[in-house]
């Protein structure tokens, strides 16, 4: 049963050709995925409230944590769609802003506070070569130490044919 759930997560994951539709597509569903999160602030800029608050102080901070939710859904899907990668730079950059906020809260709305998560959007780019340099290099030795098993059996096979035209 494991090994069905795994050919079915894999297909689904591997390089099949999408068309150029589905890749615009989850290339939106990435973009909206980082944008959603400054939906409360375009809300406050029209000047749209509700009394709807589910609990909240108010319907603003009821958006942020919602639009919190409902954002890395929209990137996983996007994800299926095979988006452009550069798509995920929007993304990155409106997660970057929404960690300074968190953590820094003086710098999210300043000069400062955007280029920190132009920092951030640089440090993923290079985490993410470096993790795929890590894993080229774990496949090539990967392959060299089955290529070297492939050539100590065959090594081995000649030696046991030998040993037998001896004997026989």
């Amino acid at each position: 049963m494991k090994d069905q759930v795994r050919k079915v997560d894999n297909s689904i994951l591997s390089d099949i050709h999408v068309s150029f539709k589905t890749r615009i597509i989850g290339t939106i569903f990435i973009v909206f995925s980082g944008l959603l999160l400054y939906l409360d602030k375009f809300f406050g800029y029209l000047g749209f409230e509700s009394e709807y608050t589910f609990g909240y102080s108010n319907f603003s901070n009821f958006i942020w944590a919602f639009m919190q939710s409902i954002a890395p859904v929209l990137m996983i899907l996007g994800m299926y769609m095979k988006p452009y990668k550069i798509s995920f730079f929007v993304a990155i950059y409106c997660y970057g802003l929404q960690l300074i906020w968190i953590f820094s809260p003086q710098h999210s709305d300043n000069f400062l506070g955007y280029v920190f998560a132009i920092g951030i959007c640089i440090f993923f780019v290079f985490l993410v070569f470096v993790i795929k340099r890590l894993i080229f290099h774990f496949e090539q030795k990967k392959n060299k130490d089955q290529e070297f098993i492939q050539d100590a059996k065959d090594v081995l096979e000649i030696l046991k044919a030998r040993v037998l035209e001896g004997n026989g």
